[in-house]
């Protein structure tokens, strides 16, 4: 990580060009393809962006990494989980708890900090959620990456920007709480209707 700041610092004047900038969003999409950690990238963004230009980027890569995984779980693994299904019925709670709770369910998982987002990514692509909602939730993500954006575009230096800590805000962090709270309450009451009506 240490020598992957030191090359952006090395080249930063290169990210702010046209051409950099297409170069950070597709290292972005790869890092959420391969789910890693990109936490990083959006405060790097801030800082070699801003706030808002910043958050625009990150967002729309995201966007575009997430749905490229989507596609990619629906289309190859989707499936292989439903032969699963067919040996272990109880583990189609589970879908059927998605695809009830919807567009309701995916952005309030994306707006809690607990579900990382790109094992979410792959995990609705395996189950019934129409694209529709998938694209809507990712909204959920807008006021985490205005946040690490923020952070990011205040840091004066890439050596302050390598020792900033997780954002820990309160108004995020109360968002994260409540969602979180609000996903467990209604998948226990999906789950339970599935049931009562089996």
């Amino acid at each position: 990580m240490n020598i992957f700041f030191e090359n952006i610092y090395n080249f930063s004047f290169f990210f702010n060009t046209g051409f950099g900038i297409f170069t950070f969003v597709c290292i972005y999409i790869l890092f959420v393809l391969l789910i890693l950690p990109a936490s990083w990238l959006s405060l790097l963004s801030g800082f070699l962006y801003g706030s808002y230009l910043g958050s625009i980027i990150v967002f729309i890569s995201a966007t575009i990494g997430a749905s490229v995984a989507f596609f990619v779980s629906k289309s190859f693994f989707a499936k292989k989980l439903k032969n699963l299904f067919s040996l272990y019925p109880k583990l189609s709670v589970m879908e059927k708890v998605v695809e009830k709770g919807g567009l309701k369910l995916i952005f309030l998982a994306r707006l809690s900090p607990i579900f990382p987002f790109s094992i979410l990514n792959y995990f609705y692509g395996l189950n019934n959620v129409k694209f529709r909602d998938f694209a809507l939730g990712l909204l959920g993500i807008i006021p985490g990456t205005f946040l690490y954006c923020s952070i990011g575009s205040l840091s004066k230096s890439i050596q302050e920007l390598k020792n900033v800590q997780s954002p820990n805000n309160l108004y995020i962090t109360s968002i994260g709480i409540i969602s979180t709270f609000l996903v467990v309450y209604f998948s226990a009451k999906y789950s339970r209707e599935y049931f009562e009506k089996s």
